[in-house]
């Protein structure tokens, strides 16, 4: 009789007060891998778990700071760890236009390989249609295969260290409508039929 470990379901969540420990037990994978940042910001290490969620749930209201564009940070769980990250930003500026795109993403390099960001990506797609955005650009460095996700390769755009960019684009089945069926490949209103 072989022993395996049930596995977790995955969820996403917003930070939350909870979750001080996993996100110190998180935080540190990628240092240790030798990556010096996690897609998806994390603030700064002067601020309490406390008013990183503060921060974290304004962020997704308004403006975090002049020049930037409010977005909505969640997080990938297998159980009490997390495994995940990502930021969905809100609006485009021309920055994020040709550098950073709407979703910026960062799964625990222990992790990796094994399709988190897929859900990641999901995830904030729900979202993004939620907010009436009809396609996602996703950038990644050109040697982040992995982060390509089925989008659509725009371009290359140089960067200052000499790795390009490349922007692809993810097109959004449109929401559907609550009250709304589908019928013969359109949305329509749901048959009132006495």
């Amino acid at each position: 009789m072989s022993t395996t470990t049930p596995r977790v379901r995955l969820a996403i969540a917003a930070l939350a007060l909870p979750h001080a420990a996993a996100l110190q037990d998180f935080l540190p994978d990628s240092a240790a891998a030798g990556e010096d940042g996690i897609d998806g910001s994390f603030g700064r290490p002067e601020r309490t778990h406390a008013e990183t969620v503060a921060v974290f749930e304004r962020w997704s209201r308004e403006e975090p700071r002049p020049g930037w564009v409010p977005c909505t940070t969640r997080l990938l769980f297998d159980g009490e760890r997390i495994v995940g990250v990502s930021n969905l930003r809100h609006r485009l500026t021309p920055h994020l236009l040709s550098h950073g795109g709407y979703v910026g993403y960062s799964v625990r390099p222990s992790d990796r390989r094994q399709r988190h960001a897929q859900g990641l990506l999901r995830a904030a797609a729900r979202a993004a249609r939620r907010m009436e955005i009809d396609r996602l650009l996703v950038t990644c460095d050109a040697s982040n295969t992995p982060s390509t996700c089925g989008g659509v390769l725009v371009n290359e755009v140089p960067t200052d260290d000499g790795e390009p960019i490349r922007r692809y684009w993810i097109r959004l089945r449109p929401r559907r409508p609550t009250g709304a069926r589908e019928r013969g490949g359109r949305i329509g209103p749901r048959d009132r039929r006495s």
